[in-house]
Parts: structure tokens; sequence; C-alpha cells
């Protein structure tokens, strides 16, 4: 560790809360997912300095990005450039953006959530290492295939033919970016403080074999297992969404190398919610599911497995009964209240020391659809831009969250 890096500076956890710097430390995050590639010298460096500044006055200190992507060029629904090209192989201009990324979010005071592959196919994630250990047949991509792409991406855990060479390439990459060296400024990854926690995947998904709940254990206990034989200052996450119930959130966070517990709500796609319908009874049906699941996680952390817990995706697309629902100049009238409800109950829950936080999903910043590459606003390449972004110029939005850290400041 640097001389200069004092370790109190790294979050760390304390009972069910989070603490840096001494001090309890919530979160007030985003999802920026396309980090990295927007920080390429090829990128869009004055697009993320406008972006950083504008959530930065409104409260947010802290941002969820990629911190992998994989497979070739050519294959659909990607991000691209991708980071890693083939196992082992990288893009030395991705890792170089993503150098810079952290350096600017350093002089922003703000922290990031490193997301080290994704259960779905946007980043090229299980489903690019499972075609690297098995060729045999190519990617069944859910835009053309239906419900095959779950069982291919979850081949990563559980085919016993492939999942030890999938893991090697995978824990390779880890380890990769654990000790990567900073090109900017020359701080080794596993010793920047601005780096708050590993997170093995997104949205790693519930399996259904033999022993299921036995053989996904294996692989999040010994990958987080991993991840802390490299680096002793950093917590580790999980990245999955909690809608598979309480036995398998348990088991997917029970490990001792897992620090804090994560959940996402998706009331949209889940069915709890429809964009297109003004009908109140719609809207606050989305609201009930949403704060029930909230308590109900926060319980299985809290009291079951004693460890703080983190609401690090949701969101809720835009008015779909005024204009499109990806159109940005569509109201947001449900959102913001959607998004007003979760910020109160995750504050009642901070009150108690039962929440560590919120991050919606996604910011879109200055960008739109109509005037950047999809794969750069705030939705993913495979959905349609604008779904779930969250624009510079949705004012009213983002006061909720500047109002929302004013109020867990308050409370310390």
């Amino acid at each position: 560790m640097s001389f200069l890096t004092r370790p109190e500076s790294f979050v760390k956890v304390d009972g069910t809360r989070f603490i840096k710097d001494n001090k309890p430390y919530y979160i007030v995050g985003a999802n920026y997912w396309q980090a990295m590639n927007l920080g390429m010298e090829s990128g869009n460096r004055s697009r993320v300095l406008k972006d950083l500044e504008t959530l930065k006055k409104n409260g947010f200190n802290c941002l969820r990005i990629m911190a992998a992507s994989e497979g070739p060029p050519g294959e659909p629904y990607r991000m691209y450039p991708a980071l890693m090209n083939a196992p082992g192989e990288y893009d030395e201009n991705v890792f170089q953006g993503l150098d810079w990324f952290l350096d600017q979010l350093k002089n922003y005071d703000m922290t990031a959530i490193m997301v080290m592959s994704n259960f779905w196919h946007w980043s090229g994630g299980f489903a690019q290492y499972v075609h690297w250990a098995d060729d045999s047949r190519s990617i069944p991509y859910p835009e053309t295939s239906g419900g095959a792409f779950d069982s291919y991406s979850n081949r990563f855990i559980t085919d016993n033919n492939i999942k030890d060479t999938c893991q090697k390439y995978y824990l390779n990459h880890v380890k990769t970016v654990i000790n990567r060296k900073n090109s900017v400024n020359g701080i080794v990854y596993k010793n920047d403080t601005t780096i708050l926690a590993w997170e093995l995947a997104n949205e790693p998904q519930a399996a259904y074999v033999q022993n299921a709940h036995e053989v996904v254990f294996q692989w999040f206990d010994g990958t987080a297992k991993f991840i802390k034989s490299q680096d002793e200052n950093h917590l580790v996450t999980t990245g999955t969404e909690g809608k598979h119930g309480k036995d398998w959130f348990i088991t997917m966070h029970k490990s001792d190398y897992i620090d804090f517990t994560c959940v996402h709500i998706w009331v949209d796609i889940w069915g709890y919610y429809s964009s297109n319908n003004p009908n109140p009874d719609n809207y606050q049906r989305a609201v009930n599911f949403a704060r029930g699941f909230l308590q109900d996680t926060s319980d299985w952390s809290i009291n079951i497995l004693k460890k703080p817990i983190l609401l690090e995706e949701y969101g809720m697309s835009r008015d779909g009964w005024t204009e499109s629902k990806y159109d940005p100049k569509a109201t947001v009238t449900n959102r913001n209240k959607y998004f007003t409800e979760i910020a109160d109950k995750i504050l009642e829950l901070e009150k108690k020391n039962a929440s560590s936080g919120l991050m919606f999903w996604a910011f879109a910043g200055n960008a739109r659809p109509d005037d950047e590459k999809p794969t750069w606003v705030g939705d993913p390449p495979h959905e349609v831009p604008g779904w779930f972004s969250v624009y510079d110029s949705d004012i009213e939005t983002l006061r909720i969250f500047l109002d929302h850290s004013k109020q867990i400041n308050e409370e310390e």
C-alpha cells in the first residue's frame, strides 16, 4: 500500500453500515456502466466531465461501472470496443479509458463499484466465457432464441465440462484488473481508495441443476475468496437482484468473503408496472411491491446475515401515455413519484442502519438517443435507447437525490 494511502480512506463495513474516513458512508449513486468506453481517448471525455459535474452538484458520491467487457468484434447487442477480445488479450486503449475515468472520479471525491463480468450478453459476460470454453454452438442471444440464453449463460457456473475453464479465464481477468497500475496516476487498483468494492458480476442468476444451492454457493464463495486473496483493502459484493426469494438471497450472500448484500428492483420488467397505463392503481401496485421488496431483503440481510445492504439498481421508464416512453421529451411524473417513494423508504431504513444507500439505473447525462451512439446513453446496446435513461435535463429527478443526500447527511 502506498504510504500516501490511509487505511481508513477505504470504505469498510462497520456492523450493518459502511464507514469511510471513520465516518458513516451512505451511498447516493447512479449506474454509469459505459464509463471506461467514454473515458477512452477516442471516447467522449468532455461528456464525462460534464456528467460528473452534474452528478456531484446533485449529491451523488458513488457510481457503478463495468470493469469488464468480453468478446471479439462483430457479436451483436454488445458494448464496443470490448476490454478483452480473447482470454487474456486486452485492448489497452479501453483499459486506459478506465484508468482515466477512475482518476477523474477521484477528483470529484466519488467512489466506484467495479463490476467484473455480466450474466447478460450486452458486455459479453458469462455467455462469452462459455463460448470461449466450448465453441460447438453459437451464443443463443435472447433477442432471437427466447429462454435458451439463461441456461446457456449459467453453464459458466453449472456445466462440469467447461466451468473450470470458464473460471480460469474469468479469475485471470479479475486478477489482472485488481493488480492493474493506473496509467494516469500510477496507483495500483487494489490500493485505490476511489474503488469502493469489487462486484462478482452483474445479476448472476439462480441455477436449476442438481444440488443447485451448493453449486451456486461454491462459485460465489470461491470467487470472493480469490478476490480477497488478491486485495485485502476493498469490499466484495455479488451483483445479484434478490428476485429469487429468501433462500437464494442467503445462498448468494452468506459467504464470509462477501462483505455486503445487494438488490435490484425492476417493476417494469418484472410485470408490476406498465408505463403506458396512467391509472393510479397501476402506479400504486409498483410502489407497494418495491417498498415490500426493500423491507423483506433488508430484513434478510440485517437480521439473518448481519451484513449491510445496498439497492444498486432500480428504474422506471418515462410516462408512455404522453409520448413514446423512449422519447426524452416524454414526462416523468410517475418516475419522479416512484423515485421519491424509494428514497423515502431507503431513508427510513438508513436511520435504522438497515440500508446503506441507493443507486438508480441509469445516468445518460448530456447524451441523447438521437445524437449519440446508442451504446453510450444510459441504456445498454441490446435495449431501446432512452428506456430507463435519466438525463441532465431531468432536473426534478436529480433534485430527489440531492434532497436525499442532504437528509441522510443531517442524520449523521
